[in-house]
């Protein structure tokens, strides 16, 4: 006769089964981004304070509300493990579209993939040069192909062969550089109202594509250190203003296309963990460590909020980050 203490152990045993079935069926559920989140959050927990989730819902009710990830990680583990490969990424590139030039250098995380896939390479040339043959209305002061956080330019990565390496199907280009660089010297390219444009203009292109899944860098933040004013040069409050106006950009264009969303599932905005890590790291146990700990959590908190505010359409000002990086915000 079986004993109680028996039964009980065969029935944790079973229930011990069913929850593992059930955890087995959500991991191969989730998405790309989601489990690059979920791992990423783990691997690196100096950085945790950094992530952040939200759910933007659906124009229609009855439909899946699109969910947006923000991480620390980077953007190379998106592209090189397969079970964190996305559907499309959003790519930062120069208003010349010259896929060779130095800046912006996040670029180089791509192309330097896409180029170990001749045939693929070949495509993506043949897609910009067919993009140069179109005419562009030129504006005042702002020489290139492509102007600075408004325009952007999807291509696909798939060579007619089928071929496909380490990188997502399609790519939206937004221009946030100069092919030699120089742009992060011109605050006013910068403004939140024009990085949401290209932002919304890409996930609008890539949704019509039937894509379900997008990742992308904080875009136009990755150059601070370059920057010549003198006055900010090396300083962490300048890094600081740039991710948070970066992240407010790409939200607020997030929201701008929520609208007319029809396939994309979810968004995964990825801040650098190097830059983080570099920029609150000190020698542990020290005064400077606990200083910069301080000032992380503040960083954290702040790039949080305005994530959640730029989601809801809400641009983020000066006032918003208690009178800090107005230089950057109001685009001086």
């Amino acid at each position: 006769m079986r004993s109680r203490a028996s039964d009980m152990r065969a029935s944790a045993f079973i229930i011990g089964l069913a929850v593992s079935a059930l955890t087995v069926a959500a991991l191969a559920q989730q998405g790309p981004v989601a489990a690059m989140f979920d791992a990423d959050q783990k691997r690196n927990g100096s950085v945790a304070r950094s992530f952040a989730t939200a759910d933007v819902p659906a124009a229609n009710a009855a439909g899946a509300p699109l969910r947006v990830y923000l991480s620390a990680g980077d953007l190379e583990r998106a592209f090189d493990s397969a079970q964190f490969r996305p559907d499309a990424a959003i790519v930062p590139t120069n208003t010349d579209l010259q896929i060779s030039a130095p800046e912006p250098t996040t670029q180089r995380v791509l192309i330097d993939r896409v180029q170990k896939q001749p045939a693929v390479l070949r495509d993506l040339e043949s897609q910009i040069a067919a993009r140069r043959r179109q005419t562009s209305a030129p504006t005042a002061g702002e020489p290139g192909l492509l102007r600075i956080g408004i325009d952007s330019f999807t291509a696909h990565l798939t060579a007619a062969t089928g071929a496909q390496g380490p990188f997502p199907k399609s790519v939206c280009f937004v221009a946030t550089d100069f092919a030699q660089g120089g742009a992060i010297d011109r605050r006013e390219l910068y403004l939140q109202d024009r990085m949401r444009q290209g932002v919304a203009a890409c996930l609008a292109s890539l949704d019509a594509e039937g894509t379900r899944s997008i990742v992308l860098p904080l875009l136009a933040a990755a150059s601070s250190t370059t920057q010549a004013d003198k006055m900010y040069e090396g300083q962490r409050a300048l890094k600081e203003c740039r991710l948070i106006n970066s992240t407010a950009g790409i939200a607020l264009g997030i929201h701008d296309f929520a609208a007319r969303r029809r396939n994309l599932l979810e968004v995964g905005i990825v801040q650098w963990d190097k830059e983080i890590t570099g920029m609150f790291s000190a020698p542990a146990g020290t005064s400077a460590d606990r200083i910069a700990q301080t000032a992380y959590g503040v960083y954290a908190g702040q790039i949080k909020d305005v994530f959640q505010k730029g989601l809801a359409g809400q641009k983020i000002t000066p006032g918003d980050l208690q009178g800090t990086c107005g230089a950057i915000l109001n685009g001086r």
